[in-house]
């Protein structure tokens, strides 16, 4: 398939978030092919921008002049081998989608994932985790253009440095543009994720030993509760991350406010929910005019209609100002903050 080329699209229907100005250029390829011939006709002078879902992107209140890539390969295949199974999705497809292959043919290790919005490709990159699972807990391997050398690359696990919400894909902006992403899955029995709400649900059932459906089922139903559904609501899910600090600090803070969520890392520290901090605030459900705090989860912002970019940020210092005051606690959004000058 030939490269497909767009004209004048309002960046509001490229972001779950809703808001932005207008892309001047939008260009979605279908092959590695496409790309390689999309770079080598590009001017070197020329800036552009690789998107995904959109799921995870803050766009400014400006038009944009450079050009948005987006990857559309979507295939998946699955390799067996004497050393387990790898599957290997595009970047383009939906991880969902790529999550229920998974389960429908009966490898474990994605499940805990379910209805993560956005695409594969982003994946790696955030290195996305919910459920105390992360995607580098299964990634083998990330295929990816290099803009640079102007050739494919093979990131291994390692090579990606992951860490919490984070990889070192994050860190070598508009170099590469991932292609394809290989997971190393397994047929044993699933392990149900060790979250007090997962294991409500399963005992609220009745279910001893949930297999694949049952943790998929779980979490989708979960979430469900906590999470807007972005095709209806204007959000980026999680909007903050959850902070780790000492064990210490969070035992006090654990004593001074029970209902926070305060979970082990390690002998000495702690990750403390952002959520829970925002809500012993009694913040839950707040509004600040065009935008407005999900009142089913204070970790969720919500654009109401025709807010900007300067009106989301005052709404993000006042909520971390006053974390920071009440509990000495820095916090650090999750999506990614498009700048103006990346666009223009």
């Amino acid at each position: 398939m030939a490269l497909r080329i767009e004209h004048s699209v309002p960046l509001s229907t490229l972001s779950t978030f809703r808001m932005g100005g207008v892309a001047k250029e939008v260009v979605t390829i279908f092959s590695e092919d496409d790309l390689v011939t999309l770079f080598g006709l590009l001017k070197t002078d020329r800036k552009w921008f690789v998107l995904g879902g959109g799921s995870n992107v803050i766009f400014p209140d400006v038009d944009c002049d450079a050009l948005i890539i987006r990857v559309g390969i979507e295939a998946i295949t699955v390799d067996e081998s004497d050393t387990g199974t790898v599957v290997t999705a595009g970047a383009g497809a939906s991880w969902d989608a790529l999550v229920a292959f998974t389960v429908t043919a009966g490898l474990s290790g994605l499940e805990a994932l379910s209805a993560i919005p956005g695409s594969v490709g982003a994946t790696p990159i955030q290195n996305v985790g919910a459920y105390g699972c992360e995607v580098k807990d299964t990634i083998v391997s990330v295929r990816a253009f290099d803009t640079v050398q102007k050739e494919f690359v093979e990131f291994s696990n390692t090579e990606c440095q992951f860490a919490y919400r984070d990889s070192v894909f994050k860190h070598v902006a508009n170099r590469y543009i991932i292609t394809a992403v290989s997971y190393k899955l397994t047929k044993e029995k699933p392990k149900s994720p060790q979250y007090p709400g997962v294991s409500e649900y399963f005992e609220k059932r009745g279910i001893a030993e949930p297999d694949l459906y049952d943790i998929r089922s779980a979490i989708i139903a979960i979430r469900g509760t906590k999470l807007p559904d972005p095709a209806h609501i204007a959000s980026v899910g999680s909007f903050f991350k959850n902070p780790i600090i000492e064990k210490s600090q969070a035992e006090l803070l654990k004593e001074k406010y029970p209902t926070l969520a305060v979970f082990p890392v390690s002998d000495s520290l702690s990750k403390v929910g952002a959520g829970s901090l925002i809500d012993t605030m009694g913040w839950k459900g707040k509004s600040f005019g065009s935008i407005s705090i999900y009142p089913h989860n204070a970790l969720v912002l919500v654009n109401e209609g025709g807010a900007t970019k300067t009106e989301l940020q005052k709404v993000v210092d006042a909520i971390t100002f006053t974390v920071k005051e009440k509990y000495g606690i820095e916090l650090s959004v999750e999506p990614e903050f498009v700048s103006e000058e990346l666009l223009t």
